[in-house]
């Protein structure tokens, strides 16, 4: 059997940190992508229509913190879910974030992260793919 895996795209600096939170998310049921900075993340996000969402780190290497990578993301897919994680900041202030999003303060869990990134997923209007009309249907229509 099956089932629908989402794919997420992981982007965090620290590789211990982006390991563990890959492998966690893994077995609870995510397809993983991952990258370690901005630059990374929007190539694979020009690449891979799949990704569902991003979870990023809000300090970053190189000129793009996760602040600016998720306003350059909603550029390339101005729907795409986004939570933000940080063990440097407590909450991110409204005008930082891009509408929507949400924030985790590090150290959280992958079990909370699924819960939050299954919210999210649940609030994107998915496309409606439209019924095939039984023959008892068309008859009547």
């Amino acid at each position: 059997m099956h089932s629908h895996r989402p794919v997420l795209l992981i982007v965090e600096d620290d590789f211990l940190v982006r390991l563990t939170l890959v492998d966690a998310l893994s077995e609870l049921g995510f397809e993983i992508l991952e990258a370690e900075d901005a630059r990374n993340a929007l190539s694979l996000l020009c690449d891979r229509p799949d990704i569902e969402l991003m979870l990023s780190d809000i300090n970053l290497p190189g000129e793009a913190d996760g602040f600016a990578l998720a306003k350059a993301a909603r550029v390339i897919r101005p729907r795409l879910p986004v939570i933000y994680a940080s063990g440097r900041y407590s909450r991110a202030e409204a005008h930082q974030q891009v509408e929507g999003a949400r924030f985790l303060a590090k150290p959280f869990t992958p079990t909370l992260a699924a819960v939050v990134i299954h919210e999210l997923l649940e609030k994107v209007e998915r496309p409606v793919v439209p019924k095939q009309r039984s023959s008892h249907a068309a008859n009547h229509a």
